[in-house]
Parts: C-alpha cells; sequence; structure tokens
C-alpha cells in the first residue's frame, strides 16, 4: 500500500511525549499488539478502519502517513481548536430549559444535536435543586453496561464545554455519531493523544478509545431517575459485578 507507512508509524511513535512501547500504544488505541507490530514492521497493511484511527490519533493526513517521509516534516501535534455552539431553549422567564431527549428522538439526536429547530421539539422542564448557571440536559440510558444503573433510567447531564478539563474516571454522556449518545467513565487523553478510553462499570464489557475528532457533545453526569426501585438482589448482583473489576 505504501513506502512509507511503516517507517512514519515507528517515526510517530519515537516523537510521542513520553517513550512509548508498541504495547503502550495499541493499549491507547485498543489494537492488538501483534497487530500493531505487524504495521510497523510492513509484514500486514493497515485496515482502513486502523489506518484512520493512526492518522487522528497523530494529527496527520491520511495521505501523508503513506506518501510522505514525516521524519523530514515532522507534523505539529496539536489540536486546532474547534467553535462549540450549544442549542438550547429558554421559559417565559428567560431561564434555561431542562431538555430531554426521549428514546425516540435519540437517533436523530446525533444528526441534530446543534440545530435549534431539533432541540425546541424537544420536552422541557426545570428542576429547582440544580444549579441555574449550568446547562444540563436529560438522556435516557439503554442497557446494562453502567450497572447499578439499571436500564431505561434518565440521567441528568451537565453540559461540559472544555473536554480537556475532565478528569480521570468521570462518568459523562458522550455524543458521537458512530457510537450515538453513551453513557460512560473517562479516562482523558484528549491533551497528548486527542482521544478518550470510555470504560463501563460493568466488567463484562471492555473499554475502547474515541477520537477526539468525534466527539460531538459531552455531558457530565449529575443524578439519575428510575421510576423502579431496585431489589435488594438485584442491586447486590451489580454490586458484586463492580467489585470484579
Amino acid at each position: 500500500m505504501s513506502t512509507f507507512f511503516s517507517q512514519n508509524l515507528r517515526f510517530l511513535r519515537s516523537k510521542m511525549s513520553e517513550k512509548t512501547s508498541q504495547e503502550k500504544l495499541a493499549e491507547l488505541l485498543n489494537i492488538k499488539k501483534p497487530t500493531l507490530g505487524s504495521y510497523e514492521s510492513g509484514r500486514a497493511e493497515p485496515k482502513y478502519s486502523d489506518l484512520i484511527l493512526l492518522a487522528q490519533f497523530f494529527n496527520v493526513e491520511v495521505d501523508e502517513l503513506l506518501k510522505e517521509d514525516l521524519a523530514k516534516r515532522i507534523p505539529g501535534l496539536a489540536n486546532k481548536p474547534k467553535l462549540r455552539i450549544l442549542a438550547t431553549t429558554v421559559d417565559s422567564n428567560n431561564e434555561e430549559n431542562i431538555e430531554m431527549v426521549p428514546i425516540k428522538a435519540l437517533a436523530g439526536y446525533t444528526a441534530s444535536y446543534d440545530d435549534l429547530e431539533f432541540i425546541q421539539e424537544l420536552p422541557t422542564f426545570q428542576v429547582p435543586f440544580l444549579p441555574r448557571d449550568k446547562k444540563y440536559r436529560v438522556f435516557p440510558i439503554k442497557g446494562e453496561s453502567m450497572l447499578p444503573l439499571k436500564p431505561n433510567s434518565l440521567v441528568f447531564a451537565e453540559y461540559v464545554e472544555d473536554w480537556k478539563s475532565i478528569k480521570d474516571d468521570t462518568i459523562c454522556i458522550v455524543v458521537t455519531k458512530e457510537e450515538g449518545v453513551v453513557l460512560k467513565k473517562i479516562i482523558n487523553h484528549l491533551e497528548a493523544k486527542s482521544i478518550l478510553i470510555l470504560k463501563s462499570t460493568n466488567p463484562i464489557y471492555d473499554p475502547y478509545p474515541i477520537l477526539g475528532a468525534e466527539i460531538q457533545e459531552i455531558w457530565k453526569f449529575a443524578g439519575y431517575f428510575h421510576s423502579v426501585f431496585p431489589t435488594t438482589e438485584e442491586k447486590a448482583k451489580a454490586f458484586k459485578n463492580i467489585s470484579l473489576r
């Protein structure tokens, strides 16, 4: 595929801010170490998805990674600043509403999260005990990846403008076009590596990386609501699973 791909990959890994082994880079990218090793040695050509991941991780174009000798032109690794505009609504007193994204609107949210007309169609309400100087939205949670939080819980979340400020193990709603709306613990590598690692509290689900360029919104967990109180047996099972992590 390329004269330069393997040597560029070795070069870029050598230029990371810390001395990074193949094993460490493979872990960050959620690529198997033997696969990464075969890319660096030229024994295998990269899958398209891995090629895109590597290019965005190192902040270079795919063509540059494949066709240019990057050792002769070290590209800057800093992310370009990205302006984020939050579509929001207010009530009759000019106070910001808390919009709720119903389950039936989740698929449309990833395509229209910044469309004011779409946001205006969402149900809205106020919660007196939440601070008025922060922006909140409510999202439904599906599945059991974040036990003891039950499926179909409604999560209240606070809008995060500065993604790089998020501390490791913070629970957040992360919105992306590919993954949709997910609730996960975050390991934050945006500053140095341009990725987040998303972790579930349920140990049967593996962590996985997501590129900063793919993120549309992040909302920090603030609370949740569920109409059914968990039984003692359900709570014990959930906490047992978490303790096995």
